[in-house]
């Protein structure tokens, strides 16, 4: 018995452990400083991570969050022209006229706010009833199993076991007569 606690441990461990390393991966540490900040920052992700980023993206990110995509884009774009190559050494590069690196005009940083505006509406009112038809669902079903655990049945409760066993038995029945009917004979 050791034995199969032992094994069971070291399966759950080993099912774990990959799914937290996962959690840390390139795509996710880009999306979460795009989420903090609104910006890809091209000199924070070598270009690998940037690369990777962009091909764990799914296709409905694609499609409805394109400005992520197109982020990652500019942030690799940023990298190919040398604007990363001043912060490796040492903010000696050569800047041009207009100030930014190799001479091009500094573009405006896009700045995303959230995708829904926020709203004065309260919960809507579906969610509301179907909330409350859950905890009501709920609470009956904590109360039965409480009875059940006493050994105690409320009437209902037997009466609808009951039920489900009698439509059950004459499905089953109607079932097998169906299956003789078709059955060709002999």
């Amino acid at each position: 018995m050791a034995r199969v606690r032992l094994l069971l441990a070291l399966l759950l461990a080993a099912l774990v452990i990959p799914a937290s390393a996962a959690g840390a991966s390139a795509y996710t540490n880009v999306l979460r400083t795009y989420e903090q900040t609104g910006t890809v920052p091209a000199c924070r992700f070598s270009t690998a991570q940037l690369e990777s980023a962009l091909k764990g993206i799914d296709t409905y990110g694609a499609q409805y969050f394109a400005d992520f995509s197109n982020a990652i884009e500019a942030a690799l774009a940023a990298r190919a022209a040398g604007s990363c190559d001043s912060h490796a050494a040492g903010g000696q590069a050569a800047t041009g006229a207009a100030g930014a690196p190799g001479g091009a005009p500094p573009g405006p940083t896009a700045r995303f706010g959230p995708i829904t505006a926020s709203s004065a509406a309260g919960v809507p009112a579906p969610i509301i009833v179907m909330g409350a038809l859950g905890a009501v669902l709920g609470l009956v079903l904590l109360v039965v199993g409480a009875l059940s655990v006493r050994r105690r049945e409320p009437g209902w409760a037997a009466a609808w076991r009951h039920s489900w066993s009698e439509a059950s038995w004459r499905a089953a029945g109607t079932w097998e007569e169906l299956l003789d009917w078709l059955k060709p004979e002999r």
